[in-house]
Protein backbone atom coordinates (compact mmCIF):
# COMPACT_ATOMS: atom_id res chain seq x y z
CA UNK A 1 0.00 0.00 0.00
CA UNK A 2 1.71 3.24 -1.09
CA UNK A 3 1.74 6.05 1.53
CA UNK A 4 0.65 9.43 -1.01
CA UNK A 5 0.82 11.54 1.35
CA UNK A 6 2.06 12.64 4.96
CA UNK A 7 0.86 15.95 6.61
CA UNK A 8 1.78 17.76 9.69
CA UNK A 9 -1.06 18.09 11.68
CA UNK A 10 1.11 19.39 15.31
CA UNK A 11 4.59 19.55 16.19
CA UNK A 12 4.63 15.91 17.06
CA UNK A 13 2.25 14.66 15.24
CA UNK A 14 1.64 13.76 11.47
CA UNK A 15 -1.80 12.66 9.12
CA UNK A 16 -0.46 9.35 6.78
CA UNK A 17 -2.58 9.32 3.67
CA UNK A 18 -2.48 5.67 1.75
CA UNK A 19 -3.83 5.22 -1.64
CA UNK A 20 -6.68 3.62 -0.67
CA UNK A 21 -7.85 6.77 0.92
CA UNK A 22 -7.31 5.27 5.14
CA UNK A 23 -6.22 8.13 7.25
CA UNK A 24 -4.62 8.03 10.19
CA UNK A 25 -2.30 10.28 12.79
CA UNK A 26 0.75 8.76 14.20
CA UNK A 27 4.04 10.76 15.70
CA UNK A 28 6.85 11.58 14.14
CA UNK A 29 8.89 8.70 15.69
CA UNK A 30 6.77 6.33 14.37
CA UNK A 31 6.85 7.16 10.60
CA UNK A 32 10.61 6.13 10.99
CA UNK A 33 9.65 3.05 13.38
CA UNK A 34 7.32 1.74 10.83
CA UNK A 35 9.01 3.13 7.36
CA UNK A 36 6.56 5.02 6.19
CA UNK A 37 7.54 7.45 3.16
CA UNK A 38 5.51 9.62 1.11
CA UNK A 39 5.68 8.55 -2.24
CA UNK A 40 7.14 4.20 -0.66
CA UNK A 41 5.07 1.39 -0.15
CA UNK A 42 4.06 0.76 3.45
CA UNK A 43 5.60 -2.98 4.65
CA UNK A 44 1.74 -4.84 5.10
CA UNK A 45 2.58 -6.25 8.45
CA UNK A 46 3.55 -2.76 9.16
CA UNK A 47 0.26 -1.66 8.14
CA UNK A 48 -1.49 -4.62 10.17
CA UNK A 49 0.18 -3.72 13.51
CA UNK A 50 -1.07 -0.02 13.31
CA UNK A 51 -4.59 -0.50 12.59
CA UNK A 52 -4.61 -3.49 14.31
CA UNK A 53 -2.31 -3.17 17.04
CA UNK A 54 -1.15 0.57 17.78
CA UNK A 55 -4.31 2.40 16.83
CA UNK A 56 -7.28 0.47 18.58
CA UNK A 57 -5.44 0.80 21.82
CA UNK A 58 -4.52 4.99 21.73
CA UNK A 59 -8.26 5.25 20.66
CA UNK A 60 -9.36 3.56 23.58
CA UNK A 61 -7.23 5.45 25.68
CA UNK A 62 -7.97 8.64 24.22
CA UNK A 63 -12.17 7.97 24.74
CA UNK A 64 -11.65 7.16 28.30
CA UNK A 65 -9.24 10.40 28.81
CA UNK A 66 -12.76 12.63 26.70
CA UNK A 67 -15.17 10.62 29.18
CA UNK A 68 -13.10 11.39 32.16
CA UNK A 69 -13.90 15.05 30.93
CA UNK A 70 -17.92 15.01 30.34
CA UNK A 71 -20.21 12.39 29.25
CA UNK A 72 -20.90 11.92 25.86
CA UNK A 73 -23.39 10.11 23.59
CA UNK A 74 -22.20 7.11 21.47
CA UNK A 75 -22.30 9.90 18.31
CA UNK A 76 -20.27 12.51 19.84
CA UNK A 77 -17.68 10.31 20.79
CA UNK A 78 -17.30 8.66 17.68
CA UNK A 79 -17.25 12.07 16.11
CA UNK A 80 -14.62 12.85 18.45
CA UNK A 81 -12.68 9.81 17.81
CA UNK A 82 -12.62 10.15 13.87
CA UNK A 83 -11.64 14.19 13.87
CA UNK A 84 -8.72 13.10 16.45
CA UNK A 85 -7.38 10.87 13.31
CA UNK A 86 -8.71 7.56 13.66
CA UNK A 87 -9.79 5.52 11.50
CA UNK A 88 -13.41 4.07 11.65
CA UNK A 89 -12.54 0.75 13.00
CA UNK A 90 -10.13 2.11 15.36
CA UNK A 91 -13.01 5.01 16.20
CA UNK A 92 -15.68 1.89 16.32
CA UNK A 93 -13.44 -0.22 18.39
CA UNK A 94 -13.05 2.19 21.18
CA UNK A 95 -16.77 3.15 21.73
CA UNK A 96 -17.59 -0.82 21.66
CA UNK A 97 -14.78 -1.16 24.48
CA UNK A 98 -16.16 1.94 26.49
CA UNK A 99 -20.01 0.55 25.87
CA UNK A 100 -19.20 -2.48 27.26
CA UNK A 101 -17.66 -1.34 30.45
CA UNK A 102 -21.04 1.57 30.77
CA UNK A 103 -19.17 4.21 30.38
CA UNK A 104 -21.49 5.57 27.58
CA UNK A 105 -25.05 4.69 27.70
CA UNK A 106 -26.92 7.10 25.75
CA UNK A 107 -30.58 6.17 27.18
CA UNK A 108 -28.79 7.57 30.92
CA UNK A 109 -27.23 10.32 28.74
CA UNK A 110 -30.60 11.18 27.31
CA UNK A 111 -32.44 10.72 31.28
CA UNK A 112 -29.49 13.54 32.76
CA UNK A 113 -29.88 15.90 29.77
CA UNK A 114 -33.73 16.10 30.17
CA UNK A 115 -33.74 16.21 34.11
CA UNK A 116 -31.07 19.33 33.89
CA UNK A 117 -32.51 21.42 31.00
CA UNK A 118 -36.25 20.71 32.13
CA UNK A 119 -36.66 23.57 33.99
CA UNK A 120 -35.19 25.38 31.07
CA UNK A 121 -36.38 24.72 28.02
CA UNK A 122 -39.52 22.64 26.59
CA UNK A 123 -38.80 18.99 26.13
CA UNK A 124 -39.81 19.34 22.65
CA UNK A 125 -37.12 21.54 22.32
CA UNK A 126 -34.77 19.40 24.33
CA UNK A 127 -35.79 16.43 22.57
CA UNK A 128 -34.47 18.17 19.12
CA UNK A 129 -31.21 18.23 20.85
CA UNK A 130 -30.39 15.00 21.91
CA UNK A 131 -31.56 13.95 18.52
CA UNK A 132 -28.77 15.91 17.04
CA UNK A 133 -26.63 14.33 19.39
CA UNK A 134 -27.25 11.49 17.99
CA UNK A 135 -29.37 9.51 20.24
CA UNK A 136 -32.18 7.02 18.79
CA UNK A 137 -35.95 8.67 18.76
CA UNK A 138 -36.45 5.35 20.75
CA UNK A 139 -34.84 6.06 23.73
CA UNK A 140 -35.73 9.84 23.48
CA UNK A 141 -39.49 8.68 23.40
CA UNK A 142 -38.96 6.35 25.95
CA UNK A 143 -37.43 9.03 28.58
CA UNK A 144 -39.27 11.49 27.52
CA UNK A 145 -42.58 9.22 29.39
CA UNK A 146 -40.49 9.13 32.55
CA UNK A 147 -39.84 12.87 32.61
CA UNK A 148 -43.83 14.21 30.72
CA UNK A 149 -46.08 13.23 33.92
CA UNK A 150 -44.19 15.09 36.58
CA UNK A 151 -42.93 18.16 34.51
CA UNK A 152 -45.78 20.80 34.48
CA UNK A 153 -45.30 23.10 31.35
CA UNK A 154 -47.21 25.78 32.50
CA UNK A 155 -44.92 26.11 35.85
CA UNK A 156 -41.81 26.36 33.79
CA UNK A 157 -42.80 28.90 31.57
CA UNK A 158 -43.88 30.86 34.27
CA UNK A 159 -40.32 30.69 36.22
CA UNK A 160 -38.84 31.28 33.13
CA UNK A 161 -41.10 34.41 32.26
CA UNK A 162 -40.22 35.35 36.07
CA UNK A 163 -36.43 35.06 35.75
CA UNK A 164 -36.40 36.66 32.84
CA UNK A 165 -38.37 39.83 34.11
CA UNK A 166 -36.19 39.75 37.26
CA UNK A 167 -38.51 41.49 38.92
CA UNK A 168 -39.95 43.93 36.15
CA UNK A 169 -43.48 43.80 34.25
CA UNK A 170 -45.11 43.05 31.44
CA UNK A 171 -46.08 46.47 30.55
CA UNK A 172 -46.72 46.93 27.31
CA UNK A 173 -47.77 44.80 24.03
CA UNK A 174 -43.67 44.71 22.93
CA UNK A 175 -42.40 43.81 26.10
CA UNK A 176 -45.21 40.49 25.66
CA UNK A 177 -44.04 39.72 22.52
CA UNK A 178 -40.55 39.32 22.99
CA UNK A 179 -41.29 37.24 26.20
CA UNK A 180 -43.73 34.81 24.03
CA UNK A 181 -40.61 35.03 21.19
CA UNK A 182 -38.00 33.96 23.84
CA UNK A 183 -40.19 31.27 25.61
CA UNK A 184 -41.48 30.31 21.61
CA UNK A 185 -36.99 29.86 21.37
CA UNK A 186 -37.15 27.51 23.86
CA UNK A 187 -39.80 25.11 22.48
CA UNK A 188 -42.86 25.63 24.02
CA UNK A 189 -46.13 25.71 21.91
CA UNK A 190 -47.92 29.22 21.08
CA UNK A 191 -51.12 27.80 23.32
CA UNK A 192 -48.69 27.08 26.31
CA UNK A 193 -47.03 30.39 26.02
CA UNK A 194 -50.06 32.53 25.40
CA UNK A 195 -52.04 30.83 28.23
CA UNK A 196 -49.41 31.55 30.98
CA UNK A 197 -48.48 35.23 29.99
CA UNK A 198 -52.29 36.20 29.62
CA UNK A 199 -52.80 34.51 33.44
CA UNK A 200 -49.51 36.79 34.12
CA UNK A 201 -50.63 39.53 33.20
CA UNK A 202 -54.16 39.24 34.86
CA UNK A 203 -52.45 38.72 38.15
CA UNK A 204 -50.12 41.99 37.67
Amino acid sequence: MTVTEICPVTAKKCRVILEDGTEFVLYKSELSRYGICQGEALVPENLQKILEEVLPLRARKYAMNLLLKKDRTEKELTEKLRRAGYPAQAAQNAVDYVKSFGYIDDERYAAHFLEMGSGKESLKSLSWKLAGKGVSQEIIEKVKETFQESIDSEEVIRNLVERRLGGRKLTDEKSLRNMAAYLGRRGFSGEEIWHVLKKYRQEE
